[in-house]
């Protein structure tokens, strides 16, 4: 299950940046895709020279996981400030998924009330900032997938 209200922490081999961490400055989730269910390989064929099909045993594919933020700039209101803050923020989050290209990296967070969960992850699909609110907000969008789609501990 997603939950946008918790912490989430991507350790990578560079670096680890967490999101919802209730940081002045925080790379700050509003959606997340992925943690409700793995993608499914459902494989049916049709009955030859017949009506019907045929279905086969169904498996679980690799989890793909989409995140989409903002950068939560609180700690000053002076613009020049919160742009050089930005972009940093912005330099930390491309570095730490570049560097999962070829290499794991992990993705953790505990949902309110349950035990802690955790994906081994790689970079899918590339990160988008975006201005919104007349250049007042940046916005994130990325990709993970995790090969195994049940979390670390889960059966």
């Amino acid at each position: 299950m997603a939950d946008v209200g918790v912490s989430y922490t991507l350790t990578t081999p560079v670096s680890t940046v967490v999101f919802n961490d209730g940081a002045l400055d925080q790379h700050y989730i509003t959606e997340i895709r992925g943690l409700g269910a793995p993608a499914l390989r459902t494989p049916i064929d049709n009955v030859p020279l017949g009506d019907g099909g045929l279905v086969h045993d169904f498996w679980k594919g690799p989890r793909h996981i989409g995140i989409e933020g903002i950068f939560l700039i609180q700690s000053t209101r002076i613009m020049n400030s919160i742009v050089v803050i930005r972009n940093d923020m912005e330099d930390e989050l491309s570095d730490a998924l570049e560097s999962i290209l070829r290499a794991d990296g992990t993705l953790a967070y505990t949902p309110q009330g349950q035990g802690a969960r955790t994906y081994t992850v790689r970079y899918e699909i590339g990160v988008e900032f975006t201005h919104t609110d007349n250049y007042l907000t940046d916005a994130f969008t990325f990709g993970l997938v995790a090969a195994e789609p049940d979390w670390a501990g889960s059966s």
